[in-house]
């Protein structure tokens, strides 16, 4: 290291990450090493040391002055890492202004934004050397400086004109690939991007180059998106290598999850970017442009599964994502002749059966996968996934597999969801699941307990399972699926009377909890008199209540009355059953307006509201964003997330337009 670099500051004087700064010159020497290795060893500790975990420190200034001296000279290693060790400390500061004073001791906030600022500013003063490196004889550092460059979008002179050249004369594809992804994170915010000069680098031979323009096309805002755009980006995902991989534009989530990223909050195009990797005539790297062609090699069954799984990524963010993607998942159902096919229309309906109430668009591609039941692995999934399909749909036409799996469980799919969705075909199932219930089987234990299932999907049926009362109360007498049983009856309210003395010998801890309480549950629902069953509940209302525990008190309605003294009013839950057991609107009304959320317990506060009507409009912001968010706002890893989702939809929706008086408008 030259004496002028340990010159360039009092490093004594100075602190980093831990501590005194008297060991950074050493670093730094050793960051202009002639040893590949020992440059790569530095650089990982000045990212502990210079900018740790989102810090800078006082060092950090100075030695951002040594790294660009180190950075400019030809034969420095790593380069393009010094470069992106330069952009981790000009953004430190956008983190650290979110962070709030009371998370900070010694140093306190202002003090650490300070450094920060510093930083940033040390960072921005190289960027006459940026602009250079431009020119620079390595692609690689070419391609990792406008990566800096991006940083800073307001600086004066403006980079753009200089990025716009260099990417014009750049022959390098990577190079000039991050040269217009450069121009568009700098112009994301302006009122006038160059958005025709986008639209010619969407026309470069160089594939990365067209992706990186449709790209910047997304991030300024453009609306008109053709399909040449998104077919590049659909070209640069399925490519098997890019000169994009390895760019710091790429690092942090890889290439496929950079380019579906830069599409966030553009529904659009992410669900037209999935249909296109799903449907006849998608670009590939190979040149191939069928993905349904099984002898070309852009059809492999790995990169054919790879956007089956996008489409279902998409479906669960986007709100118009199944309604857009269910068809072309269908359009893959073909006959599996092979292990290979049979794996991409495993993956397919898998993806299908998730659809939410959008499965009735592709209902008709799915009876004749029932007919692969009985075969090996991946065919009895796909039979399965399309029986768990149709069921969750209500269609009619699977009454007949579901009943004959009933019989003789051999399928891998789960009941409940199957069951719960065939509630107006119930008459058609009652005598397969009476002759189930009568003698349980164990099924495949591919959803976990069989019989378990089965009655959380009868639980759904409401009166509808009234007519296996008698065999319910039998499970209970077997002492089969206790907790299950109960759950079931619970949702038959008064009817189920005759259980009651049976779900009494399940009350007290000899039975273990489950049973007990679910035992308990039932018998308040069901007798509508909570004196009983709180013996049993009390320690567990006031030790706290989950979502489920909070819809069973909900639903109790004024019954729920003994035990709202053992409830805090102020949480989300408790107020929305004080208002429905009581309909006092003063006491419940803040509690409810801050609890209103996409989530089991948010959900029972909006109808609270919805039910108080036009007092409740401070929740109208909150409530407006359930309704209409283009995004899916439920959450959780259930295979009924859009199914959920469309509920909680329709229920804001609906509330809304009680509290405003204006027309509802979900789907």
């Amino acid at each position: 290291m030259s004496g002028g670099f340990r010159d360039a500051a009092d490093w004594a004087g100075l602190t980093h990450a831990y501590g005194a700064a008297t060991n950074l010159p050493d670093t730094l020497e050793q960051v202009g090493s002639d040893d590949p290795a020992a440059v790569e060893r530095a650089l990982y500790d000045l990212s502990g040391t210079i900018y740790h975990q989102g810090w800078v420190y006082p060092a950090t200034v100075p030695a951002v002055g040594v790294l660009y001296e180190l950075v400019s000279n030809p034969g420095t290693h790593h380069r393009p890492r010094i470069l992106g060790l330069l952009s981790d400390i000009a953004a430190a500061v956008w983190d650290l202004e979110d962070h709030d004073d009371a998370e900070y001791d010694e140093p306190d906030l202002a003090t650490v934004l300070e450094w920060a600022r510093a930083a940033r500013a040390a960072v921005e003063a190289g960027v006459p050397t940026l602009m250079s490196l431009l020119d620079d004889g390595d692609p690689a550092v070419r391609a990792a400086a406008p990566f800096v460059l991006a940083d800073f979008p307001e600086h004066d002179p403006d980079p753009v004109p200089r990025l716009r050249e260099a990417a014009g004369a750049e022959e390098d594809a990577g190079a000039a690939a991050s040269m217009v992804l450069a121009v568009g994170d700098i112009c994301t915010d302006r009122a006038e991007p160059p958005l025709d000069w986008f639209r010619e680098r969407g026309a470069d031979a160089r594939r990365e180059v067209r992706a990186a323009a449709a790209v910047a096309l997304v991030w300024c805002g453009a609306d008109d998106l053709d399909d040449d755009h998104l077919q590049a980006i659909t070209a640069e995902i399925q490519a098997d290598e890019s000169a994009l991989d390895g760019q710091l534009w790429v690092l942090d989530g890889g290439r496929t999850g950079f380019l579906t990223s830069a599409l966030d909050d553009h529904p659009g195009p992410q669900i037209r970017l999935a249909r296109d990797a799903l449907t006849p005539g998608s670009p590939d790297v190979t040149g191939v442009t069928d993905v349904t062609d099984r002898t070309g090699a852009a059809a492999s069954t790995e990169k054919r599964v790879q956007a089956v799984h996008r489409a279902g990524q998409v479906m669960r963010t986007w709100r118009a994502g199944a309604a857009g993607l269910l068809p072309p998942l269908a359009d893959l159902l073909t006959d599996a002749d092979t292990e290979a096919e049979a794996e991409v229309v495993k993956e397919a309906v898998w993806e299908i059966k998730q659809g939410g109430p959008d499965i009735a668009l592709v209902t008709d591609r799915l009876p004749a996968l029932l007919g692969t039941s009985g075969l090996d692995h991946p065919y009895d999934l796909i039979a399965g996934s399309a029986l768990e399909a149709l069921g969750r749909a209500g269609d009619a036409r699977c009454v007949p597999a579901l009943a004959a799996d009933l019989a003789e469980p051999r399928l891998s799919f789960n009941p409940a969801p199957a069951l719960a969705g065939m509630k107006e075909h119930a008459d058609a199932l009652l005598g397969p699941v009476r002759e189930f219930l009568d003698e349980p089987k164990k099924g495949t234990g591919f959803a976990g307990n069989h019989l378990t299932n089965v009655m959380i999907g009868l639980a759904a049926w409401g009166d509808r399972a009234l007519p296996l009362l008698p065999d319910m109360i039998s499970l209970l007498e077997r002492r089969k699926a206790v907790p299950h049983v109960a759950r079931a009856l619970a949702a038959l309210g008064p009817a189920a009377a005759d259980a009651v003395p049976v779900l009494r010998r399940f009350l007290g801890r000899k039975h273990g909890p489950q049973a007990s309480q679910n035992a308990a549950w039932a018998i308040w629902r069901i007798t509508g008199d909570g004196e009983e069953p709180l013996r049993f509940l009390s320690g567990a209302i006031r030790s706290g209540l989950d979502d489920e525990d909070i819809e069973r008190l909900f639903a109790l309605g004024p019954a729920a009355a003994p035990a709202l003294p053992l409830l805090d009013e102020t949480t989300p839950g408790a107020a929305a059953v004080i208002h429905h057991a009581t309909g006092d609107v003063e006491r419940a009304l803040p509690h409810l307006v801050d609890a209103v959320a996409a989530t089991p317990t948010g959900m029972l506060a909006v109808r609270c509201l919805g039910e108080i009507g036009a007092d409740a409009s401070p929740a109208v912001p909150d409530i407006r964003e359930i309704a209409e968010s283009p995004r899916v706002l439920a959450g959780g890893a259930s295979t009924d997330v859009l199914a959920t989702d469309r509920a909680y939809q329709t229920l804001a929706a609906t509330a809304l337009a009680r509290i405003t008086g204006e027309e509802a408008n979900a789907r």
